[in-house]
């Protein structure tokens, strides 16, 4: 049982007070970097890791999966974003007001080298190009994978009465490092629920790119599946229903021709089902080759493919991955904390 009084204790001991955002060569000290681990939580070091991880979560993504309300995030991350662990951009979005965009700063990847026994100058860590981000014309799709992921993962932490979780979680870079002879996906997951679990590639459509690059990718899914014996299903988010349709057309045409097409499980949906539905775990999910049951929720998608075999492991797949390149630690996908204990500060 959490201890209410030892909780206060240790939240007089964080007032210490930390200078205000300090300067590049300030916060890659010793001193500052110091002085700012003696203050962070078990939450902000896995919060630094997963923007490490993804390069760049939204503030309202960053309060679903880590904390009880936007306005306790938001305090914290004004912390986080002083003692330079995070960086932040709001973009310009034409109408209203964009939320905070939170990247990995200075003093956070030099703590988070740290943590993994790593120097931080092999890292080769730059500011400007964590920031840059903000410049990328490919902020848009990575922010819809970003939102699919989190959006999932907090389904997950709020129904605390189900057997559902996240196991995995990958971002589009480490796949492309394990995966990146065959295909490139933008992400890849893992859902458990009620006793059954699943495993995916995700492709994001924003709808600004011919739908025929997304097909082109098929065959290095299959050549995956051939060379690893291992089947995994694709599921494609499309921008609108009628690019849904229309990728649907193609990709029944392009499978009629291939060999290997029942090495591929295929499910769609679009990003107005994601938003209706609020969780990519709900019933919006129609398979290719399967259509006459409607959509699916994410677990049942297995009744659809009955041939799949079941992941190898229920535990994230994440590991350490062979690497000349020093690389920090990726992230558990799921918090390292209890969803009940969202309303206090876990340290």
């Amino acid at each position: 049982m959490f201890d209410q009084h030892q909780h206060q204790h240790q939240q007089r001991d964080l007032r210490a007070p930390i200078p205000q955002r300090p300067s590049l060569r300030l916060a890659a000290s010793a001193e500052h970097q110091t002085n700012v681990a003696a203050h962070l939580t078990t939450r902000d070091r896995w919060l630094a890791r997963m923007v490490a991880e993804h390069r760049v979560l939204t503030s309202p993504q960053i309060a679903a999966i880590a904390f009880g309300s936007r306005r306790s995030a938001n305090h914290r991350l004004q912390k986080l974003h002083t003692w330079r662990v995070l960086d932040r951009f709001q973009p310009y979005i034409g109408r209203g007001r964009a939320p905070m965009y939170y990247v990995l700063d200075t003093t956070g990847a030099h703590l988070l080298a740290h943590e993994d026994g790593l120097d931080p100058k092999d890292l080769k860590f730059r500011p400007e190009r964590s920031v840059g981000i903000a410049y990328s014309l490919r902020l848009a799709h990575l922010m819809g994978v970003n939102n699919f992921f989190t959006t999932l993962l907090a389904d997950a932490l709020t129904n605390t009465t189900q057997d559902q979780t996240v196991t995995a979680w990958w971002s589009e870079a480490r796949c492309g490092r394990h995966f990146g002879d065959h295909v490139r996906p933008d992400g890849y997951g893992r859902w458990h629920e009620a006793g059954r679990e699943i495993e995916w590639f995700l492709e994001w459509d924003t709808g600004s790119y011919q739908l025929s690059r997304f097909v082109s990718k098929l065959p290095g899914y299959t050549s995956l599946a051939a060379a690893t014996n291992i089947v995994t299903p694709l599921l494609a988010v499309f921008a609108t229903a009628a690019r849904e349709a229309h990728a649907r057309r193609q990709l029944v045409e392009h499978l009629r021709t291939d060999p290997q097409r029942q090495a591929l499980p295929i499910a769609t949906t679009t990003a107005e089902h994601l938003r209706t539905a609020g969780s990519p775990a709900h019933d919006i999910w129609l398979p290719l080759h399967h259509a006459d049951g409607g959509r699916h929720r994410l677990i049942s998608l297995l009744s659809a493919w009955p041939h799949l075999e079941a992941p190898t492991s229920s535990a994230d797949t994440s590991g350490t991955e062979p690497s000349p390149v020093p690389r920090l630690s990726p992230p558990t996908p799921t918090p390292p904390w209890q969803p009940s204990e969202l309303t206090w500060n876990p340290r």
